[in-house]
């Protein structure tokens, strides 16, 4: 399996996760384990680049904001704690800040003002950030992903013909280099 590609990466490895843990909520070995794979996402982008994966996140964060809350989980639920992150107001989250909870009160992920949310809602893994923010890690990563891999043009072959191997997959999908977003340009 070719996870060097970006198309391949999401597919095979980010979709699976991502579903599961749309499905199941408050599961922290999903909530971790899609954050670590999304956030991850960024060094796949970058190989095929030949770039740095700082850069490629923090032009991902630019396009999807909830990119810096996956970084951060991802980081702190690998590190035990958040000791440094482009966000200074992230920094401190510690892998216990991540607790089941109730769902936010919005679709976007919100919560209300004084970090409540409406009775009656789901479920899920939430993290409360040390900037007193409250956050649906299921929400901020499906956000993410679906953005991602919404629209084939996300991962059109192109500007980095000839840059890494070329081979092809059994289902006639190349693994060669693709770009990542088109709101992304290779440089």
């Amino acid at each position: 399996m070719a996870f060097s590609n970006p198309q391949v990466y999401m597919d095979e490895l980010a979709a699976p996760l991502c579903r599961r843990f749309e499905a199941e909520p408050s599961f922290y070995d999903l909530a971790i384990s899609a954050c670590i794979v999304l956030y991850h996402f960024a060094d796949v982008v970058a190989h095929v680049r030949g770039g740095k994966s700082h850069d490629v996140a923090e032009e991902i964060a630019l396009k999807v904001p909830a990119f810096h809350t996956i970084r951060a989980i991802a980081n702190a639920g690998k590190h035990v704690e958040l000791t440094r992150h482009p966000k200074s107001e992230l920094v401190g989250l510690r892998a216990e800040h991540l607790v089941r909870g109730n769902g936010a009160a919005f679709s976007d992920g919100s919560y209300y003002s004084d970090g409540t949310t409406q009775s009656g809602a789901r479920e899920t893994v939430v993290v409360a950030t040390p900037d007193g923010q409250k956050h649906e890690c299921c929400t901020s990563a499906l956000r993410f992903w679906r953005i991602s891999t919404k629209s084939a043009t996300f991962f059109r072959r192109s500007a980095i013909e000839g840059r890494g191997p070329q081979n092809t997959l059994a289902d006639g999908r190349s693994t060669f280099g693709v770009d990542f977003f088109p709101l992304l340009p290779f440089a």
